[in-house]
């Protein structure tokens, strides 16, 4: 992967969830009056539901470019040969497991929460 690539996902997706998160709590300043109907609108509203899928896009990205530099930079032979030699032997196969878990729960933790959205 290409670092400055990495470097922009990583920095774009986490002030676009900073944004989010100024969106969210704005509401909750702006409003003079919060009942169950209020946030009923709010929360079910187009403009919230797109927003919020987007939001979780990110986070997943955000998260990927995070493990995936923590795996690459951590799970290689030389720094698993200071723990063990025979574990650094086995660095490849344990950086791919390790890719293929987080991956996998990525994609589920994307799926349950957009089921949970828009549903």
């Amino acid at each position: 992967m290409k670092g400055s690539i990495l470097w922009n996902i990583q920095r774009y997706s986490a002030l676009f969830i900073f944004a989010y998160f100024i969106y969210i709590v704005s509401f909750f300043i702006i409003s003079d009056e919060i009942n169950f109907s209020i946030l009923s609108n709010f929360f079910f509203s187009y403009k919230f539901k797109v927003s919020t899928t987007l939001v979780f896009l990110m986070i997943v990205a955000h998260s990927y470019v995070g493990l995936w530099t923590v795996g690459t930079d951590y799970l290689t032979e030389r720094t698993l040969g200071f723990l063990n030699k025979s574990l650094a032997k086995r660095a490849g196969l344990l950086r791919n497991l390790y890719f293929i878990v987080f991956i996998t729960l990525g994609i589920f933790y994307l799926m349950v929460i957009l089921y949970i959205i828009w549903l």
